[in-house]
């Protein structure tokens, strides 16, 4: 009997269940938002774990408005990904809350500096090692739905994990 109850009601979940995305919006944003099952405090604390968990640095919390920032950097030899996330939550009742995420990113490129040597009217550029200075190559928004999805799935384990340590 039991068996017959729980397929019974695996079926109906699956029947009753959105379809499956690609993951992929084409011109709307809605994977940039998402209601989630827990109050607005548990989420708040959920958001916090998940961009520390992401090398993220908070940099605004502001919990009354609804609102936390942070910012993180993403380095390999030739150049340093700033990237900042915007996040608005809100309660829609005491057990649903919404959570809407933007996030850009600036790119970075380490730049040569050249000294020069000149002796008799003759000057010769020299490379200096790489010293740190940066130019900006490129800016702009993640519109990425794959990015936004991994965020959200982070959030949802760390939500999880947090409910199960609570019924212990």
């Amino acid at each position: 009997m039991k068996k017959v109850l729980l397929l019974t009601f695996l079926f109906l979940g699956v029947a009753m269940a959105e379809p499956q995305s690609n993951g992929i919006h084409q011109g709307e944003a809605n994977y940039k938002q998402r209601d989630v099952m827990c109050n607005l405090d548990d989420l708040f604390e959920g958001l916090k774990k998940t961009l520390m968990q992401s090398n993220m640095n908070i940099v605004t919390v502001t919990k009354e408005d609804g609102v936390l920032t942070a910012k993180g950097d993403q380095y390999n030899e030739e150049t340093v990904t700033e990237i900042t996330v915007s996040l608005s939550f809100k309660a829609i009742d005491s057990n649903i809350s919404n959570v809407a995420m933007i996030a850009s990113y600036n790119v970075m490129e380490k730049k040569l500096n050249t000294g020069q040597i000149g002796f008799v009217g003759v000057s010769l550029p020299i490379p200096v090692p790489l010293t740190g200075k940066y130019a900006m190559v490129g800016s702009g928004h993640i519109n990425d739905s794959l990015w936004y999805q991994g965020f959200y799935d982070s959030l949802d384990k760390v939500l999880f994990e947090e409910k199960m340590k609570a019924l212990k």
